[in-house]
């Protein structure tokens, strides 16, 4: 059992701990069932409740999610200044951003080529912001692909 100050009162029985939680006018709240003995704490639930749900919230908000831009083989670097713009953004609000190069047709016999345009996609974000590599370039058949992640 645990007091509602987060001190430690000791094993006692279930009969106990109900009569202990109505003398002081709290709630029994059910810690860890599945520990022998079951672990108890006294406090006010409405308040456990609270507590719970707004740790909740703030690990969901926490949550980034990976955002993806796609870009051409044949895109003029204009172009990829502007994308490198929106992948800037991404990496600023906290997100891991997956740069796709897909490669169509006769273009799969040029990924020299791609690779090229990848790297220098990847140096116009540079001058923009510092970044890591999560995932280094990976290449499926006809895609080339980069995650990068914000630098914490």
């Amino acid at each position: 059992m645990i007091n509602d100050d987060n001190k430690q009162i000791g094993i006692v029985t279930l009969e106990e701990a109900k009569k202990i939680a109505e003398d002081r006018g709290l709630d029994l709240i059910l810690v860890n069932k599945n520990q022998n003995p079951i672990v108890v704490k006294l406090g006010n639930y409405g308040n456990f409740i609270y507590q719970k749900e707004k740790k909740e919230r703030r690990i969901k908000k926490e949550h980034k999610e990976t955002k993806e831009i796609i870009i051409s083989f044949r895109e003029a670097d204009y172009d990829l200044k502007r994308k490198s713009e929106k992948v800037k953004e991404f990496l600023m609000e906290g997100h891991q951003v997956k740069i796709k190069l897909i490669l169509r047709g006769r273009e799969r016999e040029f990924s020299d080529i791609a690779e090229n345009k990848l790297n220098k996609f990847l140096e116009f974000i540079k001058d923009k912001i510092n970044f890591k590599i999560t995932q280094p370039f990976k290449k499926n058949d006809n895609v080339f692909m980069i995650i990068l992640g914000p630098l914490k």
